[in-house]
């Protein structure tokens, strides 16, 4: 299950420090684009995650804000917005520019944190169901 954040990875303890949640969120992202760019569709040998919105630009660290990337078009669009640099390209078709439109509005699904009431009515401690 792909996670938001490699926080997430961490607080549900799937991994049990923050490099390995970091690991496991951007391979989850990458076998989510099954290995090609997002962009230009390609699949090489080096693939990166790309922050659609640059970080530089106020972009977020979240699930919605990143995907995956060659390095040739995330060298090439560096911190340029998404819209502007991704239209221009020869190698832009609408299906894929669809499908990013999809990644960003996508909430990812998974266990979310509960209260348990306790005897008082207070929540008493939060549990992932």
């Amino acid at each position: 299950m792909l996670l938001s954040s490699p926080e997430e990875y961490l607080h549900q303890m799937q991994v049990t420090n923050k490099a390995d949640a970091v690991r496991q969120w951007r391979k989850g992202i990458k076998e989510a684009w099954n290995d090609c760019c997002a962009y230009c569709g390609e699949n090489k040998e080096q693939m990166t995650i790309d922050h659609i919105i640059p970080q530089t630009l106020g972009g977020s660290n979240e699930l919605t804000n990143v995907l995956c990337c060659c390095e040739e078009c995330n060298r090439d669009k560096s911190h340029d917005p998404v819209e502007i640099w991704y239209f221009q390209q020869y190698f832009f078709t609408q299906e894929r520019w669809d499908k990013i439109e999809e990644w960003r509005r996508v909430k990812t699904e998974g266990p979310k944190k509960r209260y348990i009431r306790g005897t008082n009515g207070k929540p008493s401690r939060s549990v992932i169901v």
